[in-house]
């Protein structure tokens, strides 16, 4: 079983996969501990409960913010999910909503954390990535999170749209051409430089190392892969929107 890294490693760029609830509770902790600046998460439906009712997260991020740490969630409001996304709203600096979030991760400055998608109720995942690799922690704020807050709607907006409309999303449109450009040119330069193939090695090691417990540890990098495709269908969107709008031809 992998333990959770002392502090005198975390120095050192390394990408790892821990198990066990408790490892995966005390990486959040050290994750948020750690933190300086920013806590930027992407989540889907069904973390918001577990940052309400799992006292040692919850605590853990209203230190952050008592500390000036800036907090932004991206993760999927839905009917079901509308009381604990209110008390998100109180504990951070601002929600946003986007549909169909898959798998979930949470950004500082300079680690990048995963759980697994799979939890039992009210309980954490039992596997967890974490990782303070330059490269992967760059790719996630900047061509992940970042552009998916940028499509994302406020957390206020998507409730009314719960409350009007019996919970059925709109369409939403990204607006400003110079930010969907801008978005547009990050993502094809990023693709086409190929970076996630060094992601992948990067993550690699980590496969082998862990090959007796295969099943779960696919898990985990479909995640990663499910995160790609989102964006790579971002992609598409922002083009079709700029071509519409006459931005590029």
């Amino acid at each position: 079983m992998t333990t959770t890294p002392s502090s005198s490693d975390t120095n050192t760029e390394r990408t790892e996969v821990l198990e066990d609830e408790q490892n995966v509770v005390n990486t959040v902790l050290r994750f948020t501990s750690n933190t300086k600046i920013r806590i930027d998460a992407c989540i889907d439906y069904s973390r918001p409960s577990l940052a309400i009712e799992i006292g040692e997260l919850k605590k853990a991020f209203l230190d952050a913010r008592s500390r000036g740490v800036k907090l932004r969630y991206i993760t999927e409001i839905t009917e079901n999910n509308v009381g604990y996304c209110r008390e998100l709203m109180k504990m951070v600096d601002e929600v946003r909503h986007i549909d169909g979030i898959k798998g979930s991760f949470y950004l500082n400055e300079t680690e990048y954390i995963a759980p697994a998608t799979f939890h039992a109720k009210g309980r954490p995942a039992s596997q967890i990535i974490r990782s303070n690799v330059k490269e992967i922690v760059e790719h996630h704020q900047h061509f992940v999170f970042d552009s998916l807050w940028a499509r994302a709607i406020p957390a206020e907006q998507r409730l009314k749209e719960i409350e009007e409309g019996g919970g059925v999303p709109h369409h939403h449109e990204t607006k400003g051409s110079e930010n969907q450009d801008e978005i547009f040119q990050k993502i094809r330069d990023f693709i086409e430089t190929d970076h996630t193939d060094k992601i992948g090695l990067m993550l690699q090691p980590i496969l082998q190392k862990q090959a007796k417990d295969a099943e779960r540890q696919s898990e985990l990098i479909k995640q990663l892969q499910s995160q790609i495709k989102q964006l790579q269908k971002e992609v598409s969107e922002i083009r079709k929107n700029m071509v519409k709008s006459g931005d590029i031809s």
